[in-house]
């Protein structure tokens, strides 16, 4: 373990012990919440995302160990693989699949980005679908959304 990381776990420790009221050595995902919420990336998450991700962090106990807590920190938040912004994404794709037949339609996406308070002209939207429809059947899977929207974070 070099000096830096030394450093850090202290840090990270300090600011654990902080949010750590009743000093369990372990927090409430509520009391993590309250926390995670001033970070001005992390609200831009729904809830329920951030309600999911906690659930996973804690495996579904309701707490979150020094070693879960500091697993979270040190994720990049800004980045496309973090798991907060893939289970964000899942979301949207589930919310936008009005049918629940797992593929977004074309109309599907026309409401998704209408109710979005969006705006695409007809021929790029219809370019948009194109793009994310790799096969070409006509609707865009869960891993063509994923894969697509990758390609645009990374330009």
């Amino acid at each position: 373990m070099t000096t830096q990381q030394t450093n850090n776990d202290v840090y990270l420790q300090q600011i654990f012990d902080k949010i750590d009221k009743d000093k369990t050595n372990k927090i409430s995902t509520d009391e993590f919440r309250k926390f995670v919420l001033v970070d001005e990336f992390l609200k831009n998450f729904r809830s329920t995302t951030i309600d999911n991700y906690l659930d996973q962090l804690s495996n579904n106990t309701g707490w979150i160990t020094f070693e879960q807590f500091k697993q979270f920190m040190q994720e990049k938040t800004g980045v496309y693989k973090n798991p907060l912004v893939i289970m964000e994404l899942k979301q949207i794709f589930h919310e936008v699949d009005t049918n629940k037949n797992g593929f977004i339609s074309p109309e599907e996406a026309r409401q998704g980005i209408t109710l979005a308070q969006q705006f695409i002209s007809g021929s790029t939207f219809q370019q948009l679908i194109k793009t994310f429809d790799d096969n070409q059947d006509g609707q865009i899977s869960l891993e063509e959304f994923l894969n697509h929207v990758q390609k645009v974070v990374q330009e």
